[in-house]
C-alpha cells in the first residue's frame, strides 16, 4: 500500500509539479495544524473550493484596507478633513476667545489685540498712493504686522507661539480664497450694515456661517494671495442705502 502511494505520488509530481508541489505544502501546514491521519490528504483533495475560499477572504481584507486608507485620508488628511473641522468649530481654541476684545457689533480695535495700535505697524495704509503707485490698484484696506511690542506682551502670541488674527467685532462669517489665492474671512454684523475683512490668512479656524464675537481666533497670520510676504489685510465697508462703501478702518480703532 505505502508502495503504492509513492508511486502514485511520483506521476502526481511528473504530470502536475505545480500542483504536486501546492497539495504537499498544504499537507504539511494541515498535518501541523491537525495533527489527524490522513487531515492533510482530506484538505488537498478539496484545496480548489478551500484555495478559493482563502482567495476570497485575502480579496476582502484588502478591499477592506483599500477602503480605510481611502477614508482615513479624506477624514484626516484632506485641507476640509476632520482636524480641519475640529480647529474650526473651537475657533483653534489654543487661547479662546480673547477676552481683551469688547464685545460690540461695531469694531473699535485692532485684529492683533492690545489698545488702539500699541501692538500694531502699518505697512500700507487706506488708499495709500504709494501702493497704487507700485502694485496699479488702490489699497481698500489697511495692510499691517505685529509690532516688537506685539512679541513681548501679547497674551496671545505668549501662549500659542502663533500670529492670530482676531474677530475685532460680533457677526457671522464668511470663508473663501479670493481671486489671488489669498484665504479670507469676512464677518458680517447682525444688522448687515457693516462687515469687516481679513486676508492672507496661513490657516483659517472658522467656518462660513459661524457665529462670530469679538476676540473669536480666525486663523493665523500667513502671506497667501496677493502678498510680498506675512501680513493682515484689515478692511471695513459700511452699507449705505444698499451700496457698500469702504472706510478706513483706522478710524475705527481706538
Amino acid at each position: 500500500m505505502k508502495a503504492l502511494s509513492v508511486a502514485k505520488n511520483i506521476r502526481h509530481a511528473k504530470n502536475d509539479p505545480f500542483g504536486f508541489i501546492v497539495d504537499s505544502l498544504i499537507k504539511i501546514v494541515v498535518n501541523l495544524i491537525i495533527p489527524i491521519p490522513l487531515a492533510g490528504d482530506v484538505v488537498a483533495k478539496f484545496k480548489g473550493p478551500i484555495l478559493g475560499f482563502i482567495a476570497s477572504i485575502v480579496m476582502l481584507t484588502l478591499m477592506l484596507f483599500v477602503t480605510f486608507i481611502a477614508i482615513f485620508s479624506t477624514i484626516f488628511l484632506s485641507p476640509t478633513g476632520f482636524f480641519k473641522y475640529v480647529a474650526a468649530s473651537v475657533g483653534d481654541n489654543l487661547n479662546g476667545i480673547n477676552e481683551e476684545f469688547a464685545k460690540s457689533t461695531i469694531p473699535s480695535q485692532n485684529p492683533f489685540g492690545g489698545s488702539g495700535m500699541s501692538y500694531t505697524s502699518v505697512t500700507a495704509g487706506f488708499m495709500d498712493p504709494a501702493y497704487f503707485l507700485q502694485f496699479g490698484k488702490n489699497h481698500t484696506g489697511i495692510d499691517i504686522i505685529p509690532n516688537s511690542t506685539y512679541y513681548a506682551q501679547s497674551n496671545s502670541y505668549k501662549e500659542n507661539n502663533k500670529v492670530i488674527i482676531h474677530a475685532t467685532h460680533s457677526g457671522t462669517s464668511s470663508t473663501y480664497v479670493d481671486g489671488e489665492g489669498g484665504k479670507t474671512v469676512e464677518i458680517m454684523n447682525d444688522s448687515g450694515d457693516l462687515k469687516t475683512k481679513y486676508i492672507h490668512f496661513k490657516d483659517i479656524y472658522v467656518n462660513s456661517g459661524s457665529k462670530i464675537q469679538a476676540g473669536t481666533p480666525l486663523g493665523e497670520m500667513g502671506g497667501t494671495g496677493f502678498a510680498t510676504g506675512e501680513h493682515l489685510h484689515y478692511e471695513i465697508q459700511i452699507k449705505d442705502s444698499n451700496v457698500w462703501k469702504l472706510v478706513n478702518p483706522l478710524s475705527y480703532i481706538k
